[in-house]
């Protein structure tokens, strides 16, 4: 048994002893800590026993919008809570709503305790297999090749504006030219995930700055493959296992099965990846990307002399072969979201499962059933997999209430328990405008409500016409299960908790 503490506002523990060694406590219940910095992940989870906290874990720190002005008040409080103590640190993948916080505000961090931190394998700059140095320098090529393709298609539509504002707006010109400007805004929303920050293809900032602090700070790190399953000394009772990123490049780059998993969205291996060395090769003075064949250029006849009259140059598609860009911007994203560092955290007590799957998407999910070591290890002889998804009480809903966050037939459909709860990280006010229309998918949305009995907890259900609260008033619940935080002028909401007995 323990004997609580009361130092000030802080409560402390003496741990059991046991001749001498000091036993760390078994969880009772666990209380997760959604931050509400914007849309993107930042969680605390906290393992009670009684009133003594037995291991602190971090998941995370990013949000699609904010500066560090924004972002402070969330990470004081969260530094806070923890006591300047981090037990596990988890950083699931490389985009700026998962990573940034780091990066806003290095001092809280610097100031922590952190004991140890996990990736994934694909972060590992020592694979021994060489797989994750691979994938790396050609997320970095795409990075590159992104970034000059948006640069390039940018400056052409500026010159396309102007003439166009010479010209009076034609009609169909304009036509156009709306279509340009919404094709750059969505390429430029992507960019703020993918690009802000990584000049020159290299590392997002949070994920570089907080790494170094690592290093600094001598922290130790380890990088995971799928079908590990980990035990730690300072959590007993609590498995760590590992389901992805898949071990396999075909998994994170494929996409789902139209109408059964995910929607449509053209990942395919195309343009996307055949235009990479064309954009890469922007600002070299030679060329060696044209699409035709020298036989079939035309020379100064007269269709070359129309297609150059300059009345003729808003219909010209000369620069039209950037638009491969989308698909590349969507496959780097796609990509980059199945390197997700995906978590099942089970209670060997109770056989309670936590699933935080970062932002995996269903080329992940799908991995997940075919780790060779897992097969038949699940009750009744299931794989560990689909057993683990079947005893899951709680689940971080995956990208933010995307459809192609959460597999169908591999993923939600087999979560079966009576206490499941669901958190999203979703705030509409803060999100890019073009992201609204597919962010929530309501019949994901409905299926969780459905699932969870109502108890699902969104950051903020901003212009959500079926709000999770109309189904179930999280207040109702009682201080012991949830609880929200306030900012000290009362105008905005810092974190909402949810807390599960194990």
């Amino acid at each position: 048994m323990t004997t609580p503490i009361k130092t000030g506002h802080k409560i402390m523990a003496t741990p059991a002893i046991t001749h001498g060694i000091r036993m760390p406590l078994k969880s009772d219940r666990v209380a997760i800590r959604m931050y509400c910095l914007g849309t993107g992940d930042c969680f605390v989870l906290k393992f009670m026993s009684g009133k003594a906290r037995c291991f602190t874990v971090m998941i995370d720190c990013g949000s699609c919008k904010g500066g560090p002005a924004e972002f402070r008040p969330f990470l004081e409080d969260l530094a806070a809570y923890v006591n300047n103590t981090i037990d596990l640190l988890v950083i699931t993948h490389e985009h700026n709503d998962h990573v940034n916080g780091f990066a806003k505000h290095p001092d809280i961090f610097e100031a922590m305790d952190i004991r140890e931190a996990w990736f994934a394998w694909t972060e590992n700059p020592d694979d021994p297999n060489g797989r994750a140095q691979e994938l790396l320098k050609q997320r970095s090529h795409m990075r590159l090749a992104l970034q000059n393709a948006i640069q390039a298609y940018k400056a052409r539509h500026e010159q396309r504006e102007l003439k166009a504002r010479s010209n009076g707006h034609r009609t169909f010109e304009q036509l156009i030219l709306n279509n340009s400007r919404a094709f750059l805004n969505g390429l430029n929303t992507l960019a703020e995930i993918n690009l802000e920050g990584a000049a020159g293809g290299k590392s997002l900032p949070g994920m570089r700055i907080i790494k170094q602090l690592l290093k600094k700070k001598k922290t130790k790190v380890r990088y995971l493959d799928p079908g590990d399953i980990l035990t730690l000394q300072q959590a007993p009772g609590i498995k760590f296992h590992v389901l992805g990123p898949p071990s396999k490049r075909d998994y994170i780059f494929k996409n789902g099965k139209p109408g059964v998993d995910t929607y449509d969205k053209h990942l395919a291996l195309d343009e996307s990846s055949l235009s990479v060395n064309a954009f890469l090769s922007l600002n070299n003075s030679v060329r060696n990307d044209v699409p035709f064949a020298v036989d079939y250029l035309v020379n100064g006849d007269d269709t070359q002399s129309i297609y150059e009259d300059a009345r003729n140059e808003w219909r010209r598609i000369d620069n039209d072969w950037l638009c491969s860009a989308g698909s590349l911007a969507l496959r780097l994203n796609s990509h980059i979201n199945n390197t997700s560092l995906a978590l099942a955290m089970e209670s060997e007590a109770t056989g309670k499962v936590l699933l935080f799957p970062g932002d995996a998407e269903y080329g992940s999910w799908e991995s997940w059933h075919e780790i060779e070591k897992w097969k038949s290890r699940g009750k009744d002889g299931k794989h560990l997999a689909e057993d683990l998804l079947n005893r899951t009480v709680f689940y971080k809903v995956g990208h933010h209430l995307s459809y192609n966050g959460t597999a169908l037939e591999k993923g939600i459909l087999m979560m079966e328990s009576e206490e499941l709860a669901a958190m999203a990280t979703l705030d509409r006010r803060r999100i890019a405008e073009k992201w609204k229309s597919t962010m929530p998918n309501k019949y994901l949305l409905q299926e969780l409500i459905r699932r969870c009995q109502g108890r699902v907890f969104v950051m903020d259900e901003y212009q959500l016409g079926n709000r999770p609260s109309r189904q179930l008033d999280p207040l109702t619940l009682g201080r012991k299960v949830y609880g929200e935080g306030w900012s000290e002028d009362g105008k905005s909401i810092l974190y909402k908790q949810y807390t599960i007995s194990l």
